[in-house]
């Protein structure tokens, strides 16, 4: 009689074990996908260039950064700039590639964007015109510098992109491991 009882107690604490062992398997499971959703985000900030003028926005394409001339909801690539007293002389390509996804960023706080896009979103130069005297397909244009209304730049947001790494890496296991001895307690 004691050996059944012995055997059924052993029998007991199997089932238990293995619910625990099938919780710990799905919380550890759940905050692998969770810190994979949240971690390793890379951010920018929008800094608007001022003063401006035509010299510095030619100083721009000489340090090859990449410029995007804006008019209401349009955009292009705008390079082999001419400069004259009062005017910008420049290409148009009206394809941006993947900038497309950076054209309308917050200008206040941080913006996210992909760590493969980092070299092209930072060397960004955006500006902003309301000069209507080119169609959208142009592709030679000639803008008066006082149609530009602004100029922006994207820096990189160094601290928010180290946090994105470190705080979920730290905070998440450490939330998790509270969990999961949580759930070992109340099972004993």
């Amino acid at each position: 009689m004691k050996t059944l009882h012995l055997l059924h107690q052993i029998s007991g604490s199997h089932t238990r074990i293995r619910r625990i062992i099938l919780k710990l398997a799905t919380y550890f499971a759940f905050i692998v996908v969770l810190n994979l959703f949240t971690a390793c985000s890379h951010y920018f900030r929008v800094v608007a260039e001022s003063p401006y003028s035509a010299r510095s926005i030619q100083q721009y394409e000489n340090e090859d950064k990449y410029l995007i001339l804006h008019r209401n909801n349009e955009a292009w690539h705008m390079y082999d700039l001419h400069i004259t007293n009062d005017s910008i002389h420049a290409k148009l390509d009206y394809q941006l590639g993947y900038q497309v996804n950076y054209l309308d960023p917050k200008d206040k706080g941080l913006n996210k964007f992909y760590k493969s896009d980092e070299p092209d979103v930072i060397n960004a130069v955006h500006i902003y015109t309301t000069d209507t005297s080119f169609s959208s397909f142009d592709t030679l244009v000639s803008i008066p510098v006082s149609s530009i209304h602004e100029v922006n730049s994207y820096k990189y947001a160094r601290a928010a992109s180290r946090a994105s790494f470190i705080v979920p890496a730290v905070i998440i296991p450490a939330a998790g491991t509270a969990i999961i001895i949580t759930l070992i307690i109340r099972e004993i």
